[in-house]
């Protein structure tokens, strides 16, 4: 059995791990991030992730991530759902994201490409858009209802 829940400092290994296997960014994950994160727990470790990096209204969607042995059972869109949710619950308006190979999940779940220049600096300020992720990587946008 595996429980959805916002993750701990003890956590931050397991998670940078998933994140690693993955191909997804981990080295500017720090404990303040965690704040707005849930992960998928699941026998001790961590099975599943997703987080947001707010600035006001604004976030940046990042770390959506899930073990490859549980994909396809619909816990990456939960995932999601959840984190969407939480952004909203802090009064996030938008959402923003790089992708190197998700562009169709993301935009099966109404997220539609966005020119990077077209970003607001707060997000383009952000680790991922200002180095970690490369030029080429899909720039998605979701408003929030």
């Amino acid at each position: 059995m595996f429980a959805i829940r916002q993750p701990r400092a003890e956590d931050l290994p397991a998670l940078k791990a998933l994140l690693d296997s993955s191909a997804l960014p981990s080295s500017d994950l720090t404990e303040e991030h965690l704040a707005h994160f849930i992960i998928l727990a699941q026998a001790g470790r961590v099975a599943g992730s997703a987080g947001v990096e707010v600035h006001g209204e604004d976030a940046l969607l990042r770390s959506l991530a899930v073990e490859t042995m549980m994909r396809g059972e619909g816990l990456g869109s939960r995932l999601l759902e959840l984190i969407e949710a939480h952004a909203q619950e802090h009064g996030v308006r938008r959402l923003y994201l790089l992708t190197m190979a998700a562009d169709s999940f993301f935009t099966h779940h109404g997220y539609e490409p966005i020119a990077r220049s077209d970003v607001p600096e707060s997000i383009r300020n952000t680790a991922q858009f200002s180095g970690i992720c490369p030029s080429s990587a899909a720039c998605l946008f979701k408003p929030l209802a």
